[in-house]
């Protein structure tokens, strides 16, 4: 739990923050950028003592301030949500609502790859966690619609657009009725290669891009907050004019 806090305190944020932030501009490279270390941040856990995660989402994400992205909030099953809490956004990213006696809140790792599955389709969409295209459901509706084990089951759209057909098979693979059909994340981290194999064969490109970016958008913010207090200033100033002779 201590090396957890010692990273969050340098964290620009929570992940689903800055998915969610449409100011925040996030092309295709630095998406891939960032579900890479989702990834590898993944198979770390599945192959060490952890075993599984058990609560992955967007939110339990954090990006620090080299925008270099890690998991957080592993390990910690005793302090778990209970399943009927409050906590929408972590029952769309498991799939544990679907059965009527969800498991050990360590979870499992074909449950981690469920989750993972959900926030891929959370990047390429940015239209928060899912995303039902042509529905416009409630948190509620969504999980009562996952727990009623309807065949085939409910899942998010898998429809990445004009991006690769290729991006949307891995996701539905990851939220796979049949649990054997889901990769690993070893397989994972193969395909994502694969769809990104130009921007994977230069990282100092890719560092250089991700930092001119990241300069982009905390320039444009500044100027945004500089220009409003620029305006709150003439407020007070046109104000005291006016009370004052």
């Amino acid at each position: 739990r201590g090396s957890n806090y010692g990273s969050l305190m340098t964290t620009e944020g929570q992940f689903q923050d800055i998915l969610e932030n449409e100011s925040i501009t996030l092309d295709w490279m630095f998406r891939y950028s960032l579900t890479h270390d989702i990834v590898k941040g993944m198979q770390f856990l599945h192959n060490g003592v952890i075993v599984s995660h058990g609560n992955l989402k967007s939110s339990n994400c954090v990006v620090d301030s080299r925008f270099v992205l890690k998991i957080t909030d592993y390990g910690l099953e005793s302090f778990r949500l209970a399943p009927d809490s409050e906590d929408s956004h972590a029952l769309f990213a498991s799939e544990h609502p679907a059965r009527p006696q969800p498991p050990a809140p360590r979870g499992t790792q074909k449950g981690d790859v469920y989750s993972f599955g959900i926030i891929l389709q959370e990047i390429a969409l940015r239209n928060g966690v899912f995303y039902v295209e042509g529905l416009d459901l409630s948190p509620k509706e969504i999980i009562e619609r996952v727990k009623s084990g309807e065949r085939p089951s409910f899942r998010p759209s898998a429809n990445v657009g004009c991006h690769m057909e290729e991006l949307g098979q891995l996701m539905q693979h990851c939220w796979a009725e049949d649990v054997l059909e889901r990769p690993d994340f070893n397989q994972i981290k193969v395909q994502l290669h694969k769809f990104n194999r130009e921007s994977s064969s230069n990282i100092l490109d890719n560092l250089l891009s991700r930092m001119e970016q990241y300069a982009n958008n905390l320039e444009e913010l500044v100027e945004e907050r500089t220009q409003a207090y620029l305006e709150e200033k003439r407020k007070a100033e046109a104000l005291l004019y006016q009370i004052l002779p």
